[in-house]
């Protein structure tokens, strides 16, 4: 098992605000631009301040996810970021000091296996994952 590391980065939607979010960076990769064929979006939103903190509590498994079980959606809808426009998701466990996502699926069946495993240092993942709620540094812009 390799340990590799998390962090986000900010993504500005000049033409809409709205769709401005956080991006899920794994070993400095980004899995926005990874999985951007599949025209979806990180989770976690900029603005919208109550989704935010539900999101946060859900990958910090502080919540039950919505897709039941420990699978957790990452990638939502651009325009809506509603589950039944569609999603890519993975299971979130917690295992001794590791938070591991695995089994990365593009909605219910589609199964994506040139993703993960990831297995994260747990109080770097929490950390990074928390501070969205509070960072105000901005690293790239959409047009």
């Amino acid at each position: 098992m390799r340990l590799n590391t998390i962090s986000t980065n900010q993504i500005i939607n000049e033409n809409n605000s709205d769709k401005s979010f956080y991006d899920f960076c794994i070993d400095g990769r980004s899995l926005y631009k990874l999985l951007e064929r599949h025209e979806f979006i990180p989770c976690i939103p900029l603005a919208a301040r109550k989704y935010k903190v539900e999101i946060v509590q859900e990958l910090t498994l502080k919540r039950l996810s919505k897709l039941g079980g420990n699978r957790y959606p990452l990638l939502v809808c651009p325009e809506c970021g509603d589950l039944d426009c569609g999603f890519i998701s993975a299971i979130i466990e917690e295992e001794n000091d590791l938070i591991i996502w695995r089994d990365f699926k593009k909605g219910e069946t589609l199964k994506l296996t040139h993703l993960g495993p990831y297995y994260f240092e747990k109080k770097n993942y929490m950390k990074t994952i928390q501070e969205t709620l509070t960072s105000t540094e901005t690293s790239a812009r959409l047009s």
